[in-house]
């Protein structure tokens, strides 16, 4: 899996909120997402959802919900771009944070068959429905 290209620039926060018209949206629509910076990355906040840890340079662990996700993301000009792997499947989500806009998308590679949700998808434990509660 490749890295996402661009540089650190450790200290540098932004938030912006989620427009989920894009085709794939694995978020719902008005989602706050917030970066903030953290050892050797940054953790992204989806308000209300989980939080996820992204490395920089390198993928970073994290269970938001109970399942395994790896992320890694750098800054591109005064975009944030990360890509969010869960360990379980497949797929994975590009997140694109503009911080001057102050919006993000967040979209599947392929959508999951089981559905466009992300939070189902991180939420332990594994179902082979996810979207059946």
């Amino acid at each position: 899996m490749a890295l996402v290209s661009g540089s650190a620039d450790p200290g540098r926060s932004a938030s912006g909120t989620l427009d989920a018209s894009a085709e794939g949206s694995a978020l719902p629509d008005g989602t706050t997402v917030i970066i903030d910076p953290a050892d050797g990355g940054w953790t992204v906040r989806f308000v209300s959802l989980f939080d996820v840890e992204v490395g920089q340079g390198d993928w970073q662990e994290s269970s938001p919900l109970g399942r395994p996700v790896v992320a890694a993301g750098a800054w591109q000009g005064s975009t944030f771009v990360a890509d969010l792997h869960v360990v379980t499947t497949p797929h994975h989500v590009r997140l694109v944070v503009d911080a001057e806009a102050r919006t993000a998308v967040a979209t599947w590679s392929t959508v999951p068959l089981t559905g466009p949700s992300l939070e189902l998808h991180v939420r332990s434990p594994l179902m082979t429905r996810p979207d059946v509660a």
